[in-house]
């Protein structure tokens, strides 16, 4: 996703951040596991108006949440232009399904009768593109070099691969067919350290389809050589 109009109510209110977040569908995460994309934002009253993420962001779960974090102490009936701080309704089928929450743990789905007027801008995972890897006080640190099992397997059109680092250093994460031969280089040099991902959307290095049947992912890092089987069907 790389923006988001929104339908916004007071144009005085302003949203101290922006998050989003992948998870479970219908079950959105907690605020503290969310990856802040804006800060400072104020849309129209009464009014469409598009949020510009600070980068593209990428959904890893099934679901994927944006947070609209209010004004402290904010009511939804306050007076002000629009009525004060929120987000517009729509009725039906148009919209997405919405949440709210107090303390950015718990979340109270609205009613199925509603939706929240979004109309996000989806644009496609491409390789390399590296998700964030945020760390949280529950998140225990990376002891491991690893080259985890891709997901979803087998695929259509894309997967996501993941590999772990304990240290920073150099890696390699690349798709050979099963007679050996390389097809596309997703990594390739100098990494951070941490959990980090990337998508493979069955193209090789010249940007060509590939056809279905197997492939093999391998990773290299420090003393490390891993292998995880791929199966791309069509």
């Amino acid at each position: 996703m790389r923006s988001l109009p929104w339908y916004n109510n007071d144009e005085q209110v302003e949203f101290s951040e922006v998050l989003v977040a992948s998870g479970v569908a219908g079950s959105p995460e907690p605020v503290s596991a969310a990856y802040p994309v804006a800060q400072g934002v104020r849309g129209r009253s009464s009014k469409w108006s598009t949020l510009e993420f600070s980068e593209p962001v990428v959904a890893a779960g099934e679901g994927f949440y944006v947070v609209f974090r209010l004004p402290e102490g904010s009511e939804h009936s306050a007076y002000g232009v629009g009525g004060g701080a929120g987000i517009g309704y729509t009725v039906g089928a148009n919209g997405y399904t919405g949440w709210l929450s107090q303390d950015g743990e718990d979340w109270v789905m609205l009613d199925e009768a509603f939706g929240i007027a979004f109309a996000p801008t989806i644009i496609p995972g491409e390789e390399g593109m590296v998700e964030k890897s945020m760390d949280t006080p529950d998140e225990p640190p990376v002891t491991q070099t690893a080259l985890l099992r891709p997901f979803p397997n087998p695929f259509n059109p894309q997967t996501v691969l993941e590999y772990s680092l304990p240290q920073a250093m150099s890696a390699e994460l690349a798709i050979y067919d099963v007679r050996g031969q390389l097809v596309r280089r997703l990594v390739s040099g100098h990494q951070a350290a941490g959990t980090h991902s990337v998508t493979w959307i069955g193209t090789d290095d010249n940007g060509r389809r590939a056809s279905s049947g197997v492939y093999l992912a391998r990773f290299v890092a420090g003393s490390v050589v891993q292998t995880q089987r791929l199966v791309l069907v069509k």
